[in-house]
């Protein structure tokens, strides 16, 4: 047998003596493998084959280089068709999460002080905190109609509906844009808050078919919250504030879609609109019809803030800093519709309830002190002169601006909330410096008790007041008890739209009806007068059930209130000298019945808003009550 002893390649001293003299030949030539199938030379002197063809020895020693392929079985073929497909699931693997790699991080960071440029340079390349494919999206894509919740029937009636009441107390629609076909395309959460309020009047708020409306309305708000992709848009503010009028959490509702305002630039709209205002409808251009469309939303996204805050009790999340020329300049716009008129109405008076709030906030030391007591009378009369004026001037703008049959409505708005202005803002001078007992109030205090009571029995008068508008749409006639309203022939009076009324509209009346109340008992007027008050709270209380399915709650303390002051006035009536109840002439100053009713303060009014004025009680200190602690304290 013959044995042929082959001089040892450059590569192989190399790696044997762990030199490297010539580095290109040391990567040219890597250390090999045996290879799985060797040519038949290699085979046969039994060396390492690297498997090419022809293999480097073979190339090196001029031998005729020669393979015999073996046939693979079954187990092989398998092996090898397993490890093809590992190997393309790791190349999919790492071009996917390539991308999305973390940058390196520096690796010494002084926990002395923040190093704010590191991180800046970093934040722009870090990866989401999730993927896209984790958020799901299919609920902004399909309105309730579209995914089978409610037919196209329903939502075409509760669409109609809303805007036959709604879009007067949640002033952002436009009637000629805002049309069924066009929200429907345009946005699924819009959509769906509509066709709930609509349902919510129609079927009232206990129905099952509002109830999973607003289940699926808390699923949008879900997916826009929690969606880092969620780009704002003009219909997911118009729904939060339409969602922010009729919930509980309004307040919230409207902070979260006055920041997506801001985020969309809604002020820089206002201002571009004042800057160029058209006289004409000919010269309005589609860009121009678009700002106005912008800041009717933003002068309503500011104006339920205001609402929200100075019946609150919170601070304003935004200063409005706008004029009442800059809002009137609006009234001549050719795009501005009645329910406009209406809105920019409310934003000035709400500007001036504001500044007037701020002044008795920010006055400094206790009301009671001669100077002090000054200024606050020349605030509320200066508020008061301007609240005159805003009445009569708004009064002959709608008078001359709106269609004939929204005019009485309109004005008799206006009325109302020029009461509830009056009403509030002489409470709030008297409730801020903390003096409750009617009896050790000064005479100027007093008389601001009174003006309140006033307001209060004419916001009262104007809640049963008919109107000579025509009957609202979608509702049928419904003759009421009044003599005005039979002399009139028409049946429909404020208290009429209370079927689609907010949140905020029914608190006001239910805590109006216990104000008027209470302070007619704590000023201690005839009672007749109070019997008087008696029977128009019990009409506002039947006008309410025969309009409208109603709202629980408010409905509740309205009731309550109504019996409250029922029993407080038969308890003082028979402890009158010379009834019959009290023959012996002695009646106490305070009976457990008035005391059951001044005490009586829904925790709505205490949580949820906090209307001035409640706190207020009677508590005479005669020297025949010195020693009577109870009563007294």
């Amino acid at each position: 047998m013959d044995f042929t002893i082959e001089q040892p390649s450059p590569s192989v001293i190399a790696a044997l003596t762990g030199s490297n003299s010539d580095p290109s030949l040391g990567t040219r030539r890597a250390r090999k493998r045996r290879a799985v199938n060797a040519c038949a030379a290699c085979r046969t002197s039994k060396v390492k084959c690297d498997g090419s063809r022809p293999c480097q020895r073979c190339t090196r020693s001029n031998v005729h280089c020669q393979y015999h392929d073996g046939v693979k079985d079954a187990t092989a073929l398998r092996l090898d068709r397993l490890e093809a497909e590992v190997l393309a699931v790791k190349a999919s693997l790492d071009a996917s999460t390539g991308s999305n790699s973390f940058p390196p991080y520096p690796s010494i960071i002084p926990l002395g002080r923040s190093n704010h440029s590191t991180w800046n340079s970093l934040a722009p390349s870090m990866p989401p905190l999730a993927p896209k494919s984790l958020f799901s999206s299919h609920v902004s894509k399909c309105n309730a109609a579209e995914n089978g919740l409610v037919t196209w029937q329903q939502a075409s009636f509760w669409f109609q509906s809303f805007f036959s009441g709604s879009h007067y107390l949640v002033p952002i629609f436009c009637e000629k844009t805002d049309t069924f076909q066009s929200v429907s395309v345009r946005s699924a959460f819009l959509f769906d808050t509509i066709i709930s309020v609509g349902c919510r009047a129609e079927e009232g708020p206990s129905s099952s078919t509002y109830r999973r409306l607003q289940s699926r309305l808390r699923e949008h708000f879900t997916s826009i919250v929690i969606n880092p992709q969620f780009t704002p848009c003009i219909e997911t503010i118009q729904a939060l504030a339409v969602m922010a009028s009729y919930s509980e959490n309004g307040s919230v509702l409207i902070a979260v879609s006055l920041r997506l305002a801001l985020e969309l630039g809604l002020p820089k709209a206002v201002e571009r609109l004042t800057a160029r205002m058209p006289t004409s409808a000919e010269g309005v251009t589609d860009e121009e019809k678009e700002s106005y469309r912008l800041t009717r939303v933003w002068y309503c996204i500011c104006n339920l803030e205001l609402f929200f805050s100075l019946d609150g009790g919170k601070a304003p999340g935004i200063d409005l800093s706008t004029s009442s020329r800059r809002i009137r300049a609006l009234v001549h716009h050719p795009e501005k519709t009645s329910v406009d008129l209406r809105l920019l109405s409310q934003v000035e008076l709400n500007i001036i309830r504001s500044n007037a709030y701020n002044q008795i906030v920010n006055q400094r030391g206790p009301s009671f002190l001669p100077e002090n007591e000054t200024i606050l009378r020349s605030t509320v009369c200066d508020t008061s002169a301007e609240l005159s004026l805003w009445l009569e001037e708004w009064s002959t703008i709608i008078s001359a601006k709106t269609f004939h049959d929204e005019t009485s409505l309109a004005l008799l708005n206006l009325k109302i909330q020029f009461e509830w202005a009056i009403m509030t803002l002489h409470l709030k001078a008297v409730s801020d410096p903390g003096i409750e007992n009617v009896v050790l109030m000064t005479d100027f205090q007093r008389d601001m008790v009174r003006v309140s009571k006033e307001a209060a029995i004419r916001h009262l008068q104007h809640l049963l007041q008919a109107s000579s508008s025509p009957p609202l749409r979608t509702t049928p006639p419904n003759r009421g008890p009044h003599s005005e309203e039979q002399q009139t022939g028409q049946p429909s009076t404020y208290l009429s739209t209370f079927k689609w009324t907010t949140d905020y509209v029914w608190a006001k009346c239910a805590f109006s009806v216990l104000l008027v109340l209470k302070l007619t008992l704590l000023l201690r007027d005839p009672p007749s007068e109070l019997n008087t008050l008696l029977r128009d709270s019990h009409n506002v209380l039947e006008e309410l059930k025969k309009t409208t399915v109603g709202h629980v709650t408010y409905f509740r303390i309205l009731q309550i209130s109504i019996e409250k002051c029922e029993g407080a006035l038969k308890e003082y009536m028979t402890q009158q000298p010379g009834t019959s109840a009290n023959p012996s002439g002695t009646g106490t100053a305070s009976s457990s019945a008035e005391s059951d009713f001044q005490e009586y303060t829904p925790s709505e009014f205490v949580f949820e808003w906090k209307f001035p004025g409640l706190n207020l009680r009677y508590m005479p200190l005669g020297w025949q009550d010195l020693f009577d602690f109870d009563s007294v304290f």
